[in-house]
């Protein structure tokens, strides 16, 4: 099997290599040639079942999503509020790709309790989801990514970034930045 196989079918596990072990095909042949004794149970009438009433599940503990207007989400986690500096960066970010401040909707998730972000994907209302410095797992999305490299899953572009700080200050984070947005924006 290759490694990006079981990367997708493990990606939230720890996975342990042991040597030493005995493979799994000397147990089964062991098993084979021992002789195994058919059991025969008795018959036993069957009596009606009751099913138990359910009730209404559990309300969930995410805070609802906030209504939004644009098809661009940006998230960001910075106290108490996004920083003057880091508003200009993105703006200016945000024009090298043909965008404003006024087309995309911005979310700061610092001190927000746990969000679930899935039926924002099953309804289609964002197309682009850019994040500062928000793994995808704090909004519920288990999205394995690397940072500035674009995934397109289900119709929705995702981009995970360092957050506005740290790109604003780091050349080599600009220019990834940059190179992820070219290929989302600029195809």
């Amino acid at each position: 099997m290759s490694k990006s196989f079981y990367q997708l079918l493990y990606q939230n596990e720890t996975l342990y290599r042991v040597h030493g072990e005995t493979p799994v095909s000397e147990f089964v042949e062991a098993i084979s040639s021992s002789s195994v004794i058919a059991v025969e149970e008795p018959a036993v009438p069957l009596a009606p079942v009751s099913v138990p009433k359910v009730s209404a599940p559990p309300a969930s503990t995410s805070v609802p999503l906030p209504t939004l207007n644009h098809q661009i989400l940006i998230l960001v986690d910075e106290t108490p509020a996004m920083s003057a500096g880091n508003t200009i960066f993105l703006e200016k970010v945000l024009k090298a790709v043909n965008l404003n401040l006024e087309g995309v909707d911005i979310l700061n998730l610092a001190g927000a309790k746990q969000m679930d972000f899935r039926p924002l994907l099953q309804n289609k209302t964002v197309h682009h989801f850019i994040s500062f410095g928000v793994p995808f797992i704090n909004i519920n999305l288990e999205i394995m990514m690397n940072r500035y490299d674009p995934k397109r899953i289900s119709g929705v572009n995702f981009l995970l970034a360092e957050s506005l700080d740290i790109v604003q200050t780091d050349d080599k984070n600009k220019r990834a930045l940059w190179g992820a947005l070219k290929k989302i924006f600029m195809g």
